[in-house]
């Protein structure tokens, strides 16, 4: 089983800096899912999932102890942490421990990627949240449905 809340160690600054544009403000890590989804708690002890594949912040609970008495829901589970999808990626052979999650070639939100077999993969967990961060910033304003090119090119640096 993934370690959902097993995140000492885990930089929350550097999950974030490609998110900074949607999550601004200091936040502390309570819990990442085995996609990636990040758990957060900001200065006023609120409690948000940062959705990294449908590029969304939401408010989950008011404050940790009603998250993590949440949590413990099996409906919750299925719906924060997507355990039936993690089981079925256990089975077709990613298994992301602490430190990665299963990150996709061609990235859910987009349409193409459905039936792409073997399209999962276990990533780093830094580089995929960076990645889909950055993504979600450069599609952010393109409407559901609509079309875009991607150009892979170097970017200038920028805090």
């Amino acid at each position: 089983m993934y370690p959902c809340f097993d995140v000492q160690g885990i930089s929350v600054e550097r999950l974030l800096h490609e998110w900074k544009w949607m999550a601004p403000g200091k936040y502390g890590l309570l819990a990442v899912n085995p996609f990636g989804d990040l758990f957060l708690k900001d200065a006023n002890g609120t409690v948000h999932r940062l959705d990294i594949t449908g590029g969304t912040i939401s408010t989950v609970a008011g404050t940790e102890m009603e998250f993590r008495e949440a949590a413990k829901g099996a409906g919750q589970r299925d719906d924060w942490f997507l355990q039936r999808l993690a089981e079925q990626a256990s089975q077709k052979g990613c298994s992301p421990k602490k430190g990665q999650c299963v990150g996709y070639k061609i990235p859910t939100v987009f349409k193409e990627s459905a039936n792409v077999p073997d399209n999962a993969y276990v990533a780093d967990l830094y580089e995929f949240v960076s990645f889909m961060g950055d993504l979600h910033h450069q599609i952010n304003d393109v409407p559901d449905g609509g079309q875009i090119r991607l150009k892979i090119q170097p970017r200038p640096e920028h805090s």
